[in-house]
């Protein structure tokens, strides 16, 4: 965490002294987006009425929430001259009135882990209120640090045992071990990696290289990469379409999310 004192302990307490400010601001900034929608004055309310929102309103809902989310985090950032760091958020967000902030971290050298076994709204409500908690944890994370990231690695809602959410620090500067951080893409279970691994080695026939970097709840990410550009435009839609039909064929439920080096490197420009 930096801001304008020097005494680590005055940092502290400057940082604890704004948590009632930053948990109020967001719930208002998350109730805005609803509004946007629905007339609803609570989220409780909001969630109990949540599957009844067409794919379309609940796709743009979720888009606001996290950009909502973001914003407020950057405003925090200039009102109080505090930038959060990855040991602040262990400490500090289990008093952000999120339930998908609580449970038990587990403190590793680049990434803290928060795993925690489902919470009652989700259960009862259904998955859309995991994706509506991911959202808004990402965008304020965005908006409150400079160099934490966060991504799910699994929810109760999406066939897991148990909720895994990872903050994880990110490189100054950004460079091709990206492509191998199993905590930004998360760990492919063993029994894809046989059959990923032929389709891949499949697309070398073609001339292009792919490699399926990881997979978080059902998202599976890759990369495509052709020194003969055979995946740009027309041609490479051919190959996606080549290589979601493989995929899907073997694995229906998996979702492909494409992690293109331009869409990753400048994320946080």
């Amino acid at each position: 965490m930096s801001s304008d004192f020097t005494s680590e302990g005055h940092m502290n307490q400057k940082l604890s002294n704004t948590i009632f400010d930053l948990r109020q601001r967001w719930e208002k900034s998350r109730l805005s987006a609803i509004r946007t929608l629905t007339t609803f004055q609570t989220e409780f309310e909001f969630f109990k009425q949540i599957s009844i929102l067409s794919e379309t309103e609940f796709d743009s809902l979720i888009k606001k929430i996290f950009l909502n989310s973001r914003t407020l985090g950057i405003g925090y950032q200039k009102k109080y001259s505090i930038v959060w760091e990855r040991s602040d958020i262990s400490i500090y967000f289990q008093n952000l009135g999120s339930p998908c902030l609580m449970g038990g971290w587990d403190l590793r050298k680049t990434a803290d882990v928060l795993t925690r076994f489902g919470c009652q709204d989700g259960k009862l409500y259904g998955g859309r209120v995991c994706l509506y908690w991911r959202e808004a944890i990402d965008g304020l994370v965005l908006g409150l640090s400079e160099d934490v990231g966060f991504v799910r690695h699994a929810s109760f809602n999406s066939g897991g045992d148990s909720c895994i959410d990872i903050f994880y620090q990110e490189e100054k500067n950004l460079t091709d071990a990206i492509w191998s951080s199993p905590y930004r893409w998360g760990k492919i279970s063993k029994d894809m990696l046989e059959t990923l691994l032929v389709i891949e080695n499949k697309f070398l026939e073609y001339k292009i290289k792919l490699k399926f970097l990881g997979q978080t709840e059902q998202n599976l990410f890759y990369k495509m990469e052709s020194k003969e550009n055979l995946i740009c435009g027309a041609t490479g839609s051919i190959y996606r379409n080549i290589l979601e039909s493989s995929v899907k064929d073997k694995f229906p439920a998996v979702q492909l999310q494409d992690a293109s080096p331009v869409a990753v490197y400048g994320e946080r420009a």
